[in-house]
């Protein structure tokens, strides 16, 4: 018979290798010093209210199907209905014992964990009203629990002091009674578990590990919710966090170090940022100044209406030509990738020079729209095919020869309107909306995420994520990004004395203004830049003004850059802005 039990999840790590991993330990992520790089395969087994001794009787045939390396137990409350009554408690004991020996027969190593108090705003469970009594019982279920890790000489995790232990505070008495909601018991179970993993050595072969816990006997929340507070869910986000965690960690040699960069936190009349209420302020004075200097946007598409030209189903998803209006008066053509069955799904807007390439006509390791949809994303990728075929590049609103508007901002409010789009679809969850782009892109979706906040999460593949007049490729003084001036147009190349540098950019250059003053806008959304040839490691030194804008809101983690020597993508560096995707957004 197979086990039917809400909770009891199957984990099978590949371990492909080990890395330094550290991080910064605040709000989503866990530090980890030798955190490995692992895929994850889940399979989860659900049904409601079931109890140990069947759990007992059922165990061993599963068992043997399934044979885990490692299983971690937190079950119990679904016994305590009668818990007031000695033989409830023997028969707690003797279930829980059956369930022990039956794993230490087959030669399953075995964790158990405490039951974590319930209050009766979150008692889902058989107890009919949760109050002193039961939790006295509860107290007496885990003098059992404890008292049997002894007698079987396994491991004993306890839940509220892990719990006490980060969340005291010095000179005050943690209440251990105190009721600990069950997204934070199974946040708390899911790190002791990794950590009891990791602090054993056993984080560096294949291996399979099996969850016991708990379920409520009827859902009180809905499916989405459910999901996010599940130790599955909290498990798996921090394998996923190993996998981007050294990328967030600035090297020994940038750290604090913030150049000649302009202060971003300093207001116009020179008094400076010391608070978040402050910021707020300061943040919207500069995103103030970066429009007057670009050009106000014309008013947002907010209900764009799109038509599909073709539809074409693939493996994992369907794919759509479809055209709506980016710009007033514009229209467009682009690609929708929707995987099947798609509901309430993350989605990445990603811009190049037109959206073929993004779909997998193009380039190798540009089509990203295509992979984050086959990793469950709904993707739109979209492009500047008509201005770039006749090198004209950008967009101009209104016309090429009278723009109002810098053609990298209105390139921004073009992927604003199709944020507008995704959020407007039944498949999408409009606060899981991010952007990417690589090189020309790069430049795109960085002004993108930065002006437009309603964009969760960014990468930018190699840029050039500050001016530098050095390097050819990093010309954002031509007339199609922010040195727009009308035809006929400067020579394409580097500024010197006989070819200027012409409009906004010169402006920005000669009031010492750079892109970093755009980053911090993005505070305290994440972002990764992807950086290769035109980004190197020095670039922390700008970011370094990001993270401080992080660490306003209390995050240190919210600002990541990987590097490669050269400016083409490639296999690894696109699955760590994959991987990116995945944490932030899923």
């Amino acid at each position: 018979m197979r086990i039917n039990y809400h909770g009891f999840l199957l984990f099978s790590f590949f371990y492909l290798a080990l890395f330094p991993a550290q991080a910064e330990n605040n709000n989503d992520s866990t530090s980890s010093k030798n955190g490995p790089i692992a895929t994850l395969e889940i399979r989860t087994i659900e049904t409601k209210g079931k109890h140990l001794l069947h759990i007992s009787q059922e165990i061993d045939q599963d068992l043997l199907s399934i044979n885990p390396d490692v299983v971690f137990i937190m079950a119990g409350k679904n016994d305590m209905t009668q818990f007031h009554t000695p033989k409830a408690e023997h028969s707690f004991k003797s279930s829980y014992q059956k369930i022990i020996s039956g794993l230490k027969q087959n030669g399953i190593e075995t964790v158990l964990f405490n039951l974590p108090s319930l209050s009766t705003d979150n008692n889902g469970f058989n107890l009919p009203d949760f109050r002193a009594s039961q939790q006295f019982q509860l107290n007496k279920a885990n003098a059992i629990i404890q008292s049997l890790a002894k007698a079987n000489e396994i491991k004993w995790i306890d839940i509220k002091s892990a719990y006490a232990k980060n969340n005291s505070t010095p000179g005050s008495k943690f209440n251990s009674d105190k009721a600990i909601s069950p997204k934070i018991a199974n946040r708390i179970a899911a790190l002791q578990a990794y950590q009891y993993l990791e602090n054993n050595k056993k984080l560096n072969k294949k291996l399979t590990v099996l969850f016991l816990s708990d379920a409520t006997t009827e859902s009180k929340v809905s499916r989405e919710k459910e999901k996010v507070e599940s130790i599955q869910y909290h498990f798996e986000k921090l394998v996923n966090w190993q996998k981007i965690a050294p990328y967030f960690t600035v090297p020994d040699k940038y750290k604090e170090e913030r150049g000649t960069f302009k202060d971003p936190f300093i207001f116009d009349d020179q008094s400076k940022v010391t608070s978040l209420e402050d910021w707020k302020k300061r943040r919207q004075e500069i995103l103030n100044a970066w429009h007057a200097y670009m050009g106000e946007w014309p008013e947002l598409i907010e209900n764009p209406n799109y038509e599909v030209l073709s539809s074409i189903n693939k493996a994992d998803y369907i794919q759509k030509k479809i055209r709506f209006e980016w710009v007033p008066g514009q229209m467009t053509q682009g690609y929708l990738l929707v995987p099947y069955q798609a509901n309430n799904l993350p989605a990445v807007v990603t811009v190049y020079y037109e959206p073929e390439t993004a779909i997998g006509e193009g380039k190798e390791e540009r089509d990203f729209a295509l992979q984050l949809a086959k990793r469950g994303f709904v993707t739109l990728s979209i492009g500047t095919t008509e201005t770039t075929e006749n090198k004209t590049y950008a967009l101009y609103h209104p016309h090429i020869d009278s723009a109002t508007v810098e053609p990298l901002s209105l390139l921004a409010y073009a992927a604003a309107n199709a944020w507008h789009l995704l959020a407007g679809l039944p498949e999408v969850n409009k606060e899981k909306i991010g952007i990417m782009g690589h090189s020309y892109g790069g430049k795109w979706a960085m002004l993108a995420s930065c002006l437009f906040e309603k964009f969760a999460a960014a990468a930018w593949s190699d840029p050039g994520i500050v001016f530098d007049q050095k390097r050819p490729n990093i010309n954002y003084w031509e007339p199609w990004y922010l040195g727009y001036h009308p035809r006929p147009r400067r020579e394409r190349g580097v500024p010197n004395a006989a070819n200027p540098a012409r409009g906004t950019y010169l402006q920005l250059l000669k009031d010492n203004r750079d892109l970093h003053e755009l980053h911090v806008l993005m505070a305290p959304r994440p972002f990764l830049v992807s950086g290769g040839e035109e980004d190197g490691e020095h670039r922390w030194v700008p970011l370094n003004h990001s993270i401080q804008a992080n660490k306003l809101y209390g995050y240190n983690d919210r600002v990541g850059m990987s590097n490669r020597p050269e400016h083409s993508p490639n296999p690894k560096s696109n699955a760590i802005i994959y991987n990116f995707f995945d944490y932030f957004l899923k």
